[in-house]
């Protein structure tokens, strides 16, 4: 039977310090990430979040616990070419992952690592091009281009190497708002048209609303885990650990406080314009 699960994290902990008396990065966290699921990790700086990035794919592997990818143990090296086949990661500066001062051998690096044939390369970095939209300047010097641009360089080397899951560490982190919506619909695009398994690990809450599943890290532990309705209606808990809501749902709280019922689920500023409109629309009516 095949394994739902590509993912798998079963009471991991980590550390960084390998004295007796050592502080845990990690403590005894469990989740697991679907085939085609999208997974957003959310959590302030030092809370957890990268290090669940690095054991996803064995750049890590756990102190207590077991990561499994598509069923195979993290940590058995044997295993680790294979799993780092299945699962590419993203990091939040591109600079440090772009290895080739032309966009297209950038691209082509890793499935020449991976000892692809010539022909089947040229088809992956031009498919991989076009999937984030940065076919046109694959003959471009690296250098020259924007952040956003850069970052969707990025992820087009990762998709090359054709993973079932790519997990991104804050890859809007360093970037302007047209770079972080660039990135966005990259992401978008590669879960919902392509099927690929996402699990996006980020600070902004906005970032959140469109996933199937999130989960909120805090000192090394999950506090929450659910849909971004569930998550986000727990804002007290989320403000306590010094994280927030997206904008329009604290707005749409508050008129809620002030005795204005937006409705519930308010995510996005879609949401907000149908949730007024109904009720401008109720109010004429009871007028």
């Amino acid at each position: 039977m095949e394994n739902k699960h590509l993912i798998e994290f079963n009471n991991v902990s980590f550390s960084y310090d390998e004295e007796e008396s050592k502080v845990f990065a990690l403590k005894n966290v469990s989740f697991t990430v679907d085939k085609g699921e999208f997974v957003v990790i959310l959590g302030h700086n030092g809370s957890g979040k990268s290090t669940i990035a690095k054991l996803s794919n064995s750049i890590f592997v756990p102190a207590e616990g077991k990561v499994s990818v598509d069923g195979m143990d993290t940590s058995d090296e044997k295993n680790e070419f294979e799993i780092r086949k299945k699962v590419g990661v993203v990091f939040q500066n591109p600079d440090n992952q772009i290895v080739a001062s032309i966009v297209e051998e950038d691209v082509a690096f890793g499935p020449e690592n991976l000892a692809v044939e010539p022909e089947e390369i040229r088809k992956r970095v031009d498919d991989s091009l076009k999937a984030v939209g940065m076919y046109e300047y694959r003959m471009h010097e690296t250098h020259r281009l924007s952040g956003g641009q850069k970052q969707r360089v990025a992820i087009a080397g990762i998709i090359a190497m054709q993973p079932d899951c790519i997990v991104l560490d804050e890859p809007t982190a360093m970037l302007d708002p047209k770079g972080r919506n660039e990135v966005m619909n990259t992401v978008m695009h590669l879960n919902r048209e392509m099927g690929k398994s996402i699990v996006f690990i980020t600070h902004f809450m906005e970032e959140a609303v469109n996933a199937d599943k999130v989960l909120v890290v805090d000192n090394g532990r999950i506090l929450l885990e659910g849909t971004p309705q569930e998550v986000f209606s727990q804002s007290k808990l989320l403000y306590d650990c010094g994280l927030t809501v997206p904008d329009v749902s604290a707005l749409s709280q508050m008129l809620k406080k002030a005795g204005i019922e937006m409705g519930e689920n308010i995510l996005t500023e879609e949401d907000f314009v149908d949730s007024f409109l109904k009720l401008c629309g109720k109010n004429a009516v009871e007028e």
